[in-house]
């Protein structure tokens, strides 16, 4: 239940399940965005050199087994029940220790890669990084994506602070490649903590997925793998994915969840668009939606907005009516449609878009875009467990 950052629950439960975090190296991915994309793309490179990959993501889309990758593809409901299983038996030895939900999936990940013989592991962290659960896996090389406003009410208030808690995934001598911030005292923390073993990265090399190539290249030359990229899939959120979901239009999908990942992906829309929005609960909800509704409201892209509300998901959703409250002190103006049911929401805002010939854009939360993407397996008869392999 909740959550809690530190190391101890999971140093105390890893002793008693006899270390298997140990037993394979692993590359430590942290940041604010970007970290998943980066994340599935080294898997597949490790998987494609020939290496027994394990991956660790989080959040998931729609089924909590696809945190837990062998080569791309989730570990069955069976063997994450057995999992689980174990963690509860070793929570249960005296002194009781109980793990929160994102340390009970950590530790069933570690299980699971230890039993398939994991040669390589990719880990990105849940929050932060200095007392992540994920801080205990032996690395050998870590990455440091964007440090941004985000989770301020655990990782501190300013920028400084959130980047103190995310590059103190540094281990002494080992590697940490950082993609290179705009702010100096950023720069300067960064510096302090990681000293030799940094290496900047330019920051125009950091554009989401594509932009991440050159670092998995780089990843593949200093661990000397065969293969330095492959072409892989990150569902619900590599370029490219769901645009085929409604005939005749073209679907963008975006899972930004933070100002800068929305501005980012609001850049790059280059067609009028009509707007599917569903937001998961934030304390800095405002800050988020600031890039949206300049967007909206300077007239260029979107022709339509269409509100709707995340089903699934571990937090709660925004309701239709707090998020058209936050848009209107915003100065945002007008809206077209509304549905709780973000499947019914999304039977709107394609006729509303085909209706004014142009693409549809589907954005505000990864539980939005799992509960639209298990519709469309469920629609279509398609295997989960195939749709959700990412190489």
């Amino acid at each position: 239940m909740g959550m809690k950052l530190g190391l101890e629950n999971c140093q105390t439960l890893l002793s008693r399940l006899r270390d298997p975090h140990l037993e394979f190296p692993s590359i430590h991915v942290a940041g604010s965005n970007g970290k998943g994309s980066l994340c599935v793309q080294l898997s597949a490179a490790a998987s494609s050199s020939g290496l027994t990959t394990g991956l660790f993501t989080s959040p998931h889309l729609v089924t909590v087994e696809e945190r837990i990758r062998i080569n791309g593809r989730p570990i069955e409901p069976n063997d994450f029940e057995r999992y689980l299983v174990r963690v509860r038996e070793a929570s249960e030895q005296e002194p009781e220790c109980s793990p929160t939900y994102f340390e009970t999936t950590f530790l069933a990940a570690m299980l699971a890669f230890s039993e398939a013989g994991v040669e390589r592991g990719i880990i990105e962290t849940g929050m932060g990084g200095r007392l992540d659960a994920t801080r205990l896996v032996d690395a050998d090389l870590c990455f440091l994506t964007t440090v941004s406003m985000e989770h301020s009410e655990f990782l501190g208030d300013n920028l400084r602070k959130i980047a103190f808690e995310k590059a103190s995934i540094h281990r002494p001598g080992v590697p940490i490649i950082a993609i290179e911030h705009e702010d100096d005292g950023v720069r300067e923390i960064i510096e302090e903590i990681a000293g030799p073993d940094l290496k900047w990265w330019p920051s125009e090399n950091s554009t989401p997925w594509n932009g991440y190539a050159s670092m998995v290249e780089e990843a593949a030359t200093m661990l000397g793998w065969s293969a330095s990229s492959t072409e892989c899939i990150w569902p619900g959120r590599s370029p490219g994915f769901g645009q085929d979901w409604v005939e005749g239009i073209t679907t963008r999908i975006s899972a930004a969840h933070n100002a800068e990942s929305f501005a980012a992906d609001l850049s790059k829309i280059d067609r009028p668009c009509v707007l599917l929005l569903g937001m998961t609960a934030k304390n800095n909800l405002s800050e988020t939606l600031i890039p949206l509704v300049h967007e909206i409201n300077s007239g260029r892209i979107f022709q339509g907005i269409v509100y709707t509300q995340p089903i699934s998901g571990r937090n709660r959703a925004v309701t239709i009516e707090e998020l058209k409250e936050t848009m209107s002190s915003l100065g945002m103006r007008g809206s077209d449609a509304a549905n709780e049911n973000p499947v019914e929401a999304f039977v709107t805002a394609s006729k509303m878009a085909a209706d004014r010939e142009c693409d549809l854009m589907v954005i505000g939360s990864v539980y939005l875009v799992g509960d639209l993407f298990k519709h469309m397996v469920e629609r279509h008869g398609w295997n989960l467990w195939e749709a959700l392999t990412s190489h």
